[in-house]
Parts: structure tokens; C-alpha cells; sequence
């Protein structure tokens, strides 16, 4: 049998070796008919029996993840449940019902396909991936509906790699773990609660291979590399073999690397080192602090605005205490919202720019929504009072933005003060360094802040002028361009002139083959997911800040970028082989 290869995003890392299983989940075909009067209300019946039905699985379901894993965990299904309780849609459908005088399946489906275009429309990934969502609800919803019995991974009865279009995070929660050694899945990507689920399970998984799973058969052998992003299909015995022995490697690795997670991150001439976890959602504070986060560096507060209606201070507050508590007495750093209009449903929902990546969003598109943004700090500020908060304002471009924002804060806590509701009073002011602009300024902005973080991911891209995201030029897109160095460089002695902390809190924080480099930038404090934490403390436990310095001058003494990126990959692979030989 020909040997293929597949590529795809890593969810969640490991290598596993197995054969291929082939999930279709549930097969929806929505029948489409005109009802008569006299059989709305059995229509409207089949609807709540259906929602009843729904709610009772998903609701075992939460039960389920709650007593293997976390109650914060189980926390991802109350978005389910919202969206099943929504009036909005209920409302919507049984009047459609009454007006329409269709069957209950096509209606619901239109209302589902309604907010799937909605969401599909959106440029971030981070809200696109909440489609899924959408689907598991409506799949069950049918399901239920049609009374249809359908294939579940929980009945697995042999190790078999998982091979599907897509997986809803029921599908996920539900899988038999004794026997799903891995998931490969077309579509998805690192921020989707399935992807969040995998990491948590401890299931290896790569997904968005776009077309991949369509050259795979039930009982192909294939392997699945979660370390490169790739799956091998029918591989050789020579290749077998080898991936037994770097299984074998990363397991050992693992293993050792976890022992240094209540260890110091300190090199070798004792130089503490700030290792900080980056979240997306509160349910993946355990894992963050399981690998040995001393705090939390970067809040996304975007997960909060998912839903149809933007949500009120009291949800937002309960999303923000549950990490501030958790973590406490050790900060958590709150990023305000960082999207645009186009991505916040309730807001603006006709508006459209030519170029959101260089339009109102981010900082510009909080100040342009004051309310919106009032409700938001007034919820971080109540919650600083269970914890150690700090608030950081993303893509700051301009010292008039930090003023603006800075002047809406004294309002709200005056507000607060009126209304006798409690907050920190000193609670640290901070902006990312996501554009060149801010880069280059950064002496005088640190004039009226409390610290700094780098964003890389945007920081590479604007000074670069190229889209991260996008296949013709993505192979500009390097962190290890001699522009981007130097102004890295820049930024770090500068910063140290304000004497305000810096962190970076980018992709390549939580990359172990850059933290030599970033260490001889300056860095001390890395913002970054779980993923490979312990492999990062790993390289700042085995290093001095005398050879990151030495490696650091010659790349910069390097006037290509290609060249240094040579230079660099050869250094680090020689050095740490232990770490990039899988």
C-alpha cells in the first residue's frame, strides 16, 4: 500500500502508532414540509421534547468531564446549555413555527445555519472555532428530533486513531480513553473547546488538515506525529520503528521534564526566569498551573463575547473571578477585548472594513464602544478583589490612547466607589507592544504605565508588513528576521531604562528553540502555553545568560534572514538535541 503523508495545527501533542478508525458521527438529513393549524402544536411539542432531551445529555455529559476531569472543565458545556436556553432561538423558532408553517428540523436548521454564517464571516480564528459549537447543539437537537441512533466514540472496542471531519466537544468528552489513542480532523483548530479537551484528556490530536482525512481508510496503519504536525499513512516498518523509539524518547522526556515543574526556572549563573501561562478560556487554568506557571501573563477576555447578546457585568465578572481566585495570591493579567467590531455579535453587526488588521479594532474599538467598555472594567476591577489583577489595553499605538483609556478607568472606579462596590484600588496598568510604533516609543509610554508585554505574533507582522495567517507569504514570516531582533533589542534596553516589567507573551515565548535567544534579549519573564512549558524551563535550567548573550550578538551580526535562521536551527538542535530529535 502507497505511503501518504498529511499535515495539519497541533491541539495537542504526543506521537501514536495505531490504525485507522473512521467516525461520521450522526447523519443529518433534514426533511423539509409544510405543516397544517391543526399540527403547530405538535410541532411546537417535538421542539421542547427535543430541547428537554438535549439539555439532559449534555447536561450527563458536563457530569461526565466534571468527575474525570474538572468541574472548570465540564464548564465548557454551559455555553451549550446557554445557547439551548437562549430565548432568542427558542423564541425565534416556535414563532416561525406559528407564522411559517414549516416542520420544526427546517426551521432549526436555518436558524443554526444562520449563525454559523454569521461566525464564519469573522477573521479570527478564536470565534470561528465556535462553530463546532453551534453544530454539536443542532446535530443533537435533529438527533433527538428524529429519534435517530447513531455510532458514539464511547463505544470504542479496540485502540483505534480517530479520523473525522470535525469533532464537537461531546464527541471528545465522551470517547472511550482506553481505546481512542488519537484524533485527526479536517477542520478545527488549537483554540476550540474540542481541541482544549484533547489537550486536557491527554489525547494527542492534529486538526484543520483541511482535505487530509479523505486519503485515509478504516484499518489504514498510520501514524500520528503530534510533535511535527503530521500523520503518516501506511508507513514503512523502517519508519515504525523509528517512531516506536521517539515515543519511546518523548515518554521518557515527559516524564523528566515534569519534575522540574515546582523547580525554579533559573540558569545555571542563577538568574531567575518568570514562567507565565497564557488562557484562552478559565477551563484551562489547572493544566496551566499543573505545569508549573507562576502566574498568569495573558487573559484573553475574548471568550466572553461568543454569544448573540454581549454579555452583562455580572457573566463577565464570574469569568474573570474564577482564574483571579484560582490563582491567588499570584497575578493574573487581564487582556481587554482584541477584536474588532466586526467580531463582537450586538455591536456594529453591519460593519465591515477593507482591512480590519489595520482598521477599529483592538484599544481603538474599546474606546469607540465606551459603554461596552465600562461594563468590561468595572467587571475586572470587582474582581480584583478575589485575587492579584492587573489590566493590560492590547495594540496601543499612541500615548493618547493610554491617556484615554487610563481617564476611562477613574471613571468607572469612581462610579464603583458611588455605588459602594469593592476593587483594588492600585490595581497595575499595562499595554502590549504589538506594532512598531509603540516599539519604537516605548520610553515614553512607559512613562505612564505599570508594565509592558510583547505580542510577537502581531509585532512580526506589522513590522514585516505580512499576514502570518496567509500561504503566499507566509514564509516571510520569521521571528528571527534581523529586523525583528533589532528591534526586540530595542525594546528590551529601552524598557529597562523605564524600569516598568516586561514580559512577551507571544508564540515564540513558549517555544523552546527561541528561549536562548529571547534570555539574550533581555527577557525574563515568558508568557506561554502549556504546551512546552517544561521544556522551556528545561533550556533556561541548562543555560547561562552569558551564552544566550553570545548567541544572540552573532545572529545579529548575521545580515540575513536566512542565513540566521540556519545558523540558529543548527545551534539549538546541536545543543539540545534531547528536545528536537522527535
Amino acid at each position: 500500500m502507497a505511503q501518504k503523508e498529511i499535515s495539519g495545527i497541533i491541539a495537542s501533542p504526543g506521537i501514536r502508532i495505531g490504525k485507522a478508525y473512521i467516525y461520521k458521527g450522526v447523519n443529518i438529513v433534514i426533511p423539509k414540509y409544510k405543516i397544517s393549524k391543526e399540527e403547530i402544536n405538535f410541532e411546537k411539542t417535538r421542539l421542547q421534547n427535543a430541547v428537554n432531551k438535549t439539555k439532559q445529555e449534555i447536561m450527563a455529559i458536563q457530569q461526565q468531564v466534571a468527575n474525570s476531569l474538572s468541574s472548570d472543565m465540564a464548564d465548557i458545556f454551559s455555553s451549550h446549555l446557554m445557547v439551548l436556553e437562549d430565548p432568542a432561538i427558542i423564541t425565534k423558532a416556535i414563532d416561525s413555527i406559528n407564522s411559517e408553517m414549516r416542520n420544526v428540523e427546517w426551521i432549526l436548521n436555518d436558524i443554526s445555519l444562520e449563525l454559523i454564517k454569521s461566525l464564519d464571516s469573522i477573521d479570527d480564528v478564536y470565534l470561528r472555532e465556535r462553530i463546532i459549537d453551534i453544530s454539536d447543539i443542532h446535530k443533537r437537537l435533529i438527533k433527538n428530533l428524529q429519534k435517530i441512533e447513531h455510532e458514539s466514540l464511547a463505544d470504542l472496542k479496540e485502540d483505534v486513531i480517530i479520523f473525522a471531519e470535525d469533532l464537537t466537544p461531546s464527541d471528545t468528552a465522551v470517547m472511550n480513553r482506553d481505546h481512542a489513542l488519537a484524533f485527526v480532523t479536517n477542520k478545527g483548530g488549537r483554540t476550540s473547546h474540542t481541541a482544549i479537551l484533547a489537550r486536557a484528556l491527554e489525547i494527542p490530536a492534529i486538526v484543520g488538515t483541511i482535505k487530509g482525512t479523505s486519503s485515509i481508510k478504516n484499518g489504514d496503519s498510520v501514524i500520528v506525529d503530534g510533535v511535527r504536525g503530521k500523520v503518516l499513512i501506511n508507513p514503512s516498518n523502517e519508519e515504525v520503528i523509528s517512531y516506536i523509539s521517539h515515543q519511546q524518547d518523548l515518554l521518557l522526556l515527559e516524564r523528566e521534564l515534569s519534575k522540574l515543574t515546582h523547580l525554579p526556572a533559573k540558569t545555571i549563573n542563577d538568574v531567575e526566569i518568570g514562567i507565565l501561562g497564557n488562557i484562552e478560556l478559565p477551563e484551562e487554568m489547572a493544566v496551566i498551573k499543573d505545569h508549573g506557571a507562576d502566574s498568569i501573563g495573558l487573559f484573553r477576555s475574548e471568550f466572553l463575547f461568543l454569544d448573540k447578546s454581549l454579555p452583562d457585568e455580572e457573566t463577565q465578572l464570574e469569568g474573570y473571578r474564577k482564574v483571579v481566585e484560582y490563582f491567588s495570591p499570584q497575578p493574573v493579567t487581564i487582556r481587554t477585548i482584541d477584536v474588532g467590531g466586526d467580531k463582537i455579535f450586538g455591536a456594529n453587526e453591519d460593519y465591515r472594513e477593507r482591512n480590519p488588521f489595520l482598521g477599529c479594532r483592538a484599544i481603538r474599538f474599546s474606546i469607540a464602544n465606551e459603554n461596552l467598555f465600562v461594563t468590561q472594567l468595572r467587571a475586572i476591577l470587582r474582581s480584583s478583589v478575589y485575587g492579584n489583577v492587573k489590566i493590560m489595553f492590547p495594540m496601543i499605538t499612541t500615548l493618547d490612547e493610554i491617556f484615554i483609556a487610563k481617564d476611562i478607568i477613574e471613571q468607572v472606579k469612581y462610579e464603583l466607589q458611588q455605588e459602594g462596590l469593592p476593587f483594588a484600588e492600585n490595581v497595575p496598568i499595562g499595554i502590549m507592544i504589538e506594532v512598531p510604533s509603540a516599539a519604537l516609543n516605548i520610553d515614553v509610554l512607559g512613562k505612564y504605565v505599570d508594565f509592558f508585554s510583547i505580542g510577537t505574533n502581531d509585532l512580526v507582522q506589522y513590522t514585516l508588513a505580512v499576514d502570518r495567517i496567509g500561504e503566499k507569504v507566509a514564509y516571510l514570516y520569521n521571528p528571527l528576521d534581523p529586523a525583528i531582533l533589532r528591534l526586540l533589542k530595542s525594546v528590551t534596553r529601552q524598557a529597562a531604562i523605564t524600569g516598568k516589567d516586561l514580559s512577551i507573551c507571544g508564540e515564540i515565548a513558549g517555544e523552546p528553540r527561541y528561549t536562548m535567544v529571547l534570555l539574550g534579549l533581555g527577557f525574563r519573564n515568558l508568557s506561554m502555553s502549556s504546551a512546552y512549558m517544561y521544556q522551556v524551563k528545561r533550556v533556561i535550567r541548562s543555560v547561562t545568560i552569558e551564552e544566550c548573550e553570545a548567541l544572540v550578538e552573532k545572529l545579529m551580526s548575521i545580515e540575513s534572514a536566512s542565513e540566521m535562521t540556519s545558523y540558529h536551527e543548527t545551534f539549538i538542535t546541536t545543543k539540545f538535541p534531547f528536545l528536537f530529535s522527535c
